[in-house]
């Protein structure tokens, strides 16, 4: 029996109710984050609840709860679920509103936090690689939509998914309307050369992953690398040394083929191996 937390109470799971009215059904009205706790860290947690915040805010959510009250909920959630390292998905809508163009958008939020046991993917996805399809779908432009807003209305990455699907591959590579390279579906994408590691920019429209920022930072702390944003085109992935992408959930899962093209004779990459467990060995400090 798993427990939720649902409008300020913590509910059984097969219990918890959500109104057909509410905003975040009927609009995709709402904003989400994932994150992780390693035994009863929440790792990296202030950086999560900052882009919770920065979302609500260009959304006008009146959040009201601070981070010490959110981080305690989660570690009661995790408890009453008996997690060891828990995998957290936190939800905010707009509440149960009007149907309508002319719709109320002054209503009470509806908070929803869900836990689970965090689940590894397969070995072989890290030992081997995986390989990339670049999708036909692109990225959303950040002239329509903000990318700093991580909202549930999650078309276009479902969109990439299924491309991804269809085509049997692991992930998508989308671009963006000016043909650069942006992210996966749901994932950040990096490449090396020589000493360099390389990196869409927020200008491609992407949404700044936390294990993006972290990946960059241990590349030039414990790997002595250079990173380096900007904008880029397919044909540099061509000339590079190995790719990996990165996401709360994957950590960093080296690729081997895009769309065909095999990177590095298709072997998997040390900077990839090594970066791992650098993100292993901090996560472990935490315990």
């Amino acid at each position: 029996m798993s427990y939720v937390y649902l409008n300020g109470a913590f509910v059984k799971s097969s219990a918890a109710k959500i109104s057909v009215f509410d905003q975040g059904f009927l609009y995709g009205d709402g904003i989400f984050e994932s994150f992780r706790s390693i035994g009863n860290q929440l790792y990296q947690f202030s950086q999560y609840y900052k882009r919770l915040r920065q979302s609500a805010e260009a959304l006008a959510y009146p959040v009201t709860f601070t981070q010490q009250q959110l981080e305690a909920i989660l570690l009661e959630l995790r408890e009453r679920n008996g997690l060891n390292n828990a995998y957290y998905r936190i939800m905010i809508t707009r509440g149960e509103g009007q149907i309508g163009f002319q719709r109320n958008m002054d209503n009470n939020l509806t908070y929803l936090v869900i836990s689970r046991e965090f689940q590894e993917f397969d070995d072989s996805y890290y030992q081997e690689g995986i390989e990339l399809k670049v999708a036909q779908t692109r990225r959303n432009a950040p002239e329509a939509i903000n990318p700093k807003i991580k909202s549930i209305s999650n078309l276009n990455s479902l969109l990439g998914k299924l491309e991804a699907k269809a085509s049997g591959s692991f992930e998508v590579i989308m671009l963006n309307n000016k043909e650069h390279i942006c992210e996966g579906s749901s994932s950040n994408i990096f490449w090396v050369r020589g000493q360099w590691v390389f990196t869409p920019g927020a200008s491609t429209g992407l949404l700044e992953g936390v294990t993006r920022s972290t990946i960059m930072r241990l590349c030039e702390e414990k790997l002595n690398l250079r990173v380096i944003t900007g904008e880029f085109k397919l044909q540099d992935l061509q000339f590079s040394d190995e790719v990996f992408i990165t996401s709360t959930s994957l950590e960093i899962i080296p690729v081997v083929k895009v769309d065909g093209f095999t990177i590095n004779q298709g072997k998997v990459g040390t900077i990839a191996q090594r970066l791992r467990e650098e993100l292993h060995r901090e996560m472990g400090q935490l315990i």
